[in-house]
């Protein structure tokens, strides 16, 4: 179970994603001590939501999910694939103590990624970690700005090794990821750059928890994932904290959808309020509204 919950907390790291018309490039990292039926370390190196390699400590080798010529990017990434295994190791036991873990599992996972924003100007850095499920704290560094707030004293750095780690991010880490996110993007340009047109649909049913009905505004089929769904009642914004859903999925043709619901009372019902479920994205010169 608690190896399930792992998993889980690196699919929600998964969702990560730079903003609107922006690129990433992530190395999503596991490393595990203790007995288990998984590898001890494994890398998943993602394009946005592409899986593009993977490596783990069965092989040492990085596997390319692309096509194509990928001796370049094996180099690279094997070599940074290594350099984390050899700070996550470190950094596990470390804190083995502190979670009580010496004789059982712990779990280590780390998320590292760059972004280049809509504009092809280069963003920031991002390390996040987790220490069996729990946040460990985020590094942030970009040319003008360097953070760092772990949650615990022995993932502290001093001066000297502060100014050793902010030199490697400058001079090392940023360009090889901005590089490197440059080449996928270059490689892999019609499968990243499509847009693909959502279909909107409104839809309404009868409440099986209650009396009244339930309005869901559907958007599917859409690329890239990023999308604005608002639902409307008489011209306005409903609230957040009233609609359910709001988490884009994927589907399996590699397009998303996503779907907000509003429970509707029979109070509510006699209002006859006006609803429209209304959709910007990247594929679309215009807003799409459809009403109810």
């Amino acid at each position: 179970m608690k190896l399930y919950t792992y998993t889980l907390f690196l699919i929600y790291l998964t969702t990560v994603n730079a903003g609107k018309g922006s690129h990433s490039l992530w190395a999503l990292a596991s490393h595990i001590l203790g007995e288990t039926e998984f590898p001890e370390f494994c890398v998943l190196w993602m394009l946005d939501d592409i899986q593009v390699g993977y490596y783990d400590s069965n092989s040492w080798r990085f596997i390319s999910r692309t096509d194509g010529n990928t001796d370049e990017y094996e180099g690279v990434a094997q070599g940074v694939s290594w350099d984390m295994y050899l700070s996550m190791r470190k950094r596990s036991s470390l804190l083995q103590h502190r979670f009580n873990s010496t004789t059982g599992i712990f779990v280590h996972q780390r998320l590292v990624g760059c972004e280049l924003m809509g504009n092809e100007k280069q963003g920031q850095l991002m390390i996040k970690e987790a220490f069996n499920g729990v946040d460990g704290g985020v590094l942030n560094f970009n040319k003008l700005q360097y953070n760092y707030h772990p949650k615990w004293p022995e993932l502290e750095f001093n001066q000297q090794r502060t100014h050793y780690v902010q030199m490697g991010l400058d001079k090392v880490y940023l360009p090889i990821c901005i590089k490197s996110l440059k080449d996928y993007l270059k490689k892999e340009e019609k499968l990243v750059m499509r847009k693909v047109h959502p279909r909107v649909r409104l839809i309404s049913k009868e409440s099986t928890d209650s009396e009244g009905s339930k309005i869901t505004c559907l958007a599917f089929g859409f690329y890239p994932r990023h999308i604005n769904l608002t639902l409307l009642r008489d011209g306005q914004p409903v609230a957040e904290h009233e609609l359910t859903g709001g988490q884009s999925l994927p589907n399996g043709d590699r397009t998303y959808q996503l779907r907000k619901s509003l429970t509707i009372s029979v109070q509510e019902l006699r209002g006859r309020h006006h609803y429209t479920c209304t959709a910007t994205h990247l594929s679309m010169d215009n807003k799409l509204d459809v009403s109810w």
